[in-house]
């Protein structure tokens, strides 16, 4: 059985219907054997620990604020595809920046360390009233010239409004009361661009990627205390984003309608929303309940989210296939 959320704890809506959604899935399906040969094989792999070298910890309410503008713009960082395609070998460049000790970071990691630099040295960045008035020369010089720089402007706008109706940052936090489930539906309430949701057979289901891992990420930040003492982490599902289904379509563990995987192939948009594209994410979210069960049948004591945080960092590695192309806030 997939791994339980908690005793008397309502299910978390994400895993409900990404099973609902795999139960009827046309384009993408889940291979039990290909997991439990996956299991097997990450059975023994260390847990991934926090990685201070690229996050920002320091006086509480700014950390905080800090957590809530990393997860607001931890969307969509590859290039914009070209069209016509540019010519061999010259491809759109990838946004990065420079990282400690001279190397160059891209993704999510270039983006932890670039707010992280920010908040060191220029803390009012992240005072209520400047994010929510921010500009697109701000926000520029902050990160360079990231991918979709118009939807972070709004989304790091909404932090900022949300900031300022409620106070402060540890206020925000304060009304979860230890609760992941409290802090998904807070976020998902006060901040629009959380709100990760799509229409599949005519019926509403969640993903809230960001969302979810605003919780990891709490949790993370504060080693499990003060702010970070999260009573249901098991409750938090697989964050799906473009990482971890391609990581599992690698090994097997998802198997993709061919036509589906010629597009993914090319390079090909999936629209946000689109019935491929969402049983991407719900068979993503499945088959890391159902790798987390595995292990647990091996031994290894594990929750979804920190199995989606050892996928996560093996995706980073050179892999046979592209992940899918989808222009979205979401993830």
């Amino acid at each position: 059985m997939p791994h339980s959320s908690g005793a008397g704890l309502m299910d978390n809506p994400v895993r409900t219907g990404s099973r609902w959604i795999v139960r009827r899935g046309r384009w993408v399906s889940v291979n039990p054997a290909a997991i439990s040969a996956l299991a097997e094989k990450i059975r023994a792999r260390p847990a991934v620990t926090w990685d201070s070298r690229y996050h920002f910890r320091g006086e509480e309410e700014l950390t905080l604020r800090y957590i809530l503008v990393l997860d607001a713009l931890n969307f969509c960082f590859w290039p914009p595809l070209l069209s016509p395609p540019p010519p061999r070998g010259e491809g759109a460049r990838k946004w990065s920046v420079a990282g400690p000790d001279g190397e160059r970071l891209s993704g999510y990691f270039a983006l932890a360390y670039a707010l992280r630099r920010t908040a060191e040295e220029d803390a009012p960045f992240f005072d209520p009233g400047e994010l929510a008035t921010e500009d697109a020369d701000r926000l520029r010089a902050v990160l360079g010239e990231i991918p979709l720089l118009p939807w972070r402007i709004r989304a790091i706008r909404e932090v900022g409004q949300a900031l300022v109706r409620l106070g402060s940052a540890r206020e925000f936090f304060a009304r979860a009361q230890g609760s992941c489930a409290r802090l998904v539906e807070l976020v998902t309430a006060q901040l629009p661009s959380f709100r990760d949701a799509a229409l599949y057979e005519g019926r509403e289901v969640f993903f809230h990627k960001r969302a979810q891992i605003l919780c990891a990420d709490l949790a993370g930040t504060f080693g499990g205390q003060g702010p970070g003492a999260l009573h249901d982490l098991g409750w938090l599902t697989a964050f799906a984003d473009y990482k971890l289904p391609q990581l599992l379509w690698a090994a097997g563990a998802l198997v993709l309608h061919p036509t589906l995987a010629q597009r993914i192939a090319r390079l090909e948009l999936l629209a946000a929303g689109a019935p491929e594209e969402v049983e991407m994410r719900a068979a993503t979210v499945v088959a890391v309940e159902n790798l987390t069960a595995a292990l647990h049948g091996l031994g290894r004591s594990v929750r979804p989210f920190e199995v989606d945080w050892m996928l996560w960092h093996l995706s980073q590695t050179k892999l046979p296939f592209p992940h899918h192309r989808t222009q979205t806030v979401f993830y």
